[in-house]
């Protein structure tokens, strides 16, 4: 199980090492702790985190489902976001027992709670710790109000360090209607006239390649772009009935090893991170303008 170590860097968004990743755990200083238990749930995490790996990577319904909870959980490391899909599909906050407590909620259904796994750094190593948690459905605590975006405020959050220039057009280059970027004029071509969840769908697929561009042109590449543009659409409320993952690439369903599925999912989930992350921060920076704005009233 070794192998799996490599792919939890990252996990929670705290500050790992690629040094030290291997399976032997070296106990830290808390007596209070029962180890033989805690290395009994750390290696059968591990084993869950290789069988949804094969899983996710031939059953389209369950890659589905994978990408959902990607796209609540971006910080999270691939390997614990298939956690928290083999425990709470539908998974929305998680967080420990006494986090829940302390902002003044209970735990309704204890025997609910999902082991993830938690870096920590001994003796400049990385190793992994198994760590309850319970989704906020497992709770008394309010389920938060989903943000509604416009188009308009999306587009605005595309476009605000587009790092193409942008042309309005008739028709493409291509000959087609949407929206098409070309590498070698980095260039966003954006039809005029059509509709504006049509084109905004389009635009999010263009940006997705955009952060593609350094990969060789493949199956795989259209693939990963694919799962961006679905990720977004999915994250800011827009239609994805249209997304089809029925069809997983053969070079994603004929690998044997959870490792090297794990590998590839890992390039979706970092270049999702980066073209989300700009939205994201234009729409905290918006909010934060908001906010300023209502004070010097």
């Amino acid at each position: 199980m070794d192998e799996i170590v490599e792919d939890l860097l990252g996990t929670n968004n705290k500050s790992t090492d690629s040094r030290g990743q291997n399976n032997s755990y070296k106990k830290p200083y808390n007596k209070n702790n029962n180890w033989k238990e805690q290395n009994q749930k750390r290696n059968e995490a591990y084993k869950k985190i290789d069988n949804m790996s094969l899983k996710i990577s031939k059953d389209g319904n369950m890659f589905t489902q994978y990408l959902n909870i990607l796209s609540r959980f971006e910080k999270y490391s691939v390997g614990n976001c298939m956690l928290i899909l083999e425990a709470e599909p539908n998974a929305i906050q998680i967080k420990e027992k006494q986090d829940w407590i302390d902002r003044g909620y209970e735990i309704t259904q204890p025997e609910k709670s999902m082991t993830i796994l938690e870096p920590n750094k001994v003796n400049g190593k990385i190793y992994y710790n198994p760590k309850e948690e319970y989704d906020i459905s497992r709770t008394n605590a309010p389920i938060p109000e989903e943000t509604e975006y416009t188009d308009r405020d999306l587009l605005l959050a595309l476009f605000k360090d587009c790092k193409a220039e942008r042309e309005v057009v008739d028709v493409l280059p291509n000959g087609e209607k949407g929206a098409e970027y070309v590498e070698s004029e980095n260039k966003l071509y954006m039809c005029r006239g059509l509709k504006s969840d049509y084109l905004l769908k389009t635009i999010i697929q263009e940006f997705a390649r955009m952060e593609m561009q350094d990969i060789e042109n493949s199956e795989m590449k259209e693939f990963k772009t694919y799962c961006i543009s679905y990720m977004i659409c999915k994250k800011y409320g827009l239609e994805t009935s249209q997304f089809d993952f029925s069809n997983l690439p053969n070079e994603l369903a004929n690998k044997e090893k959870g490792k090297d599925i794990r590998v590839e999912l890992d390039d979706i989930r970092k270049n999702f991170i980066t073209v989300n992350s700009k939205i994201a921060d234009y729409f905290e920076q918006e909010e934060k303008s908001r906010k300023n704005k209502e004070k010097e009233r």
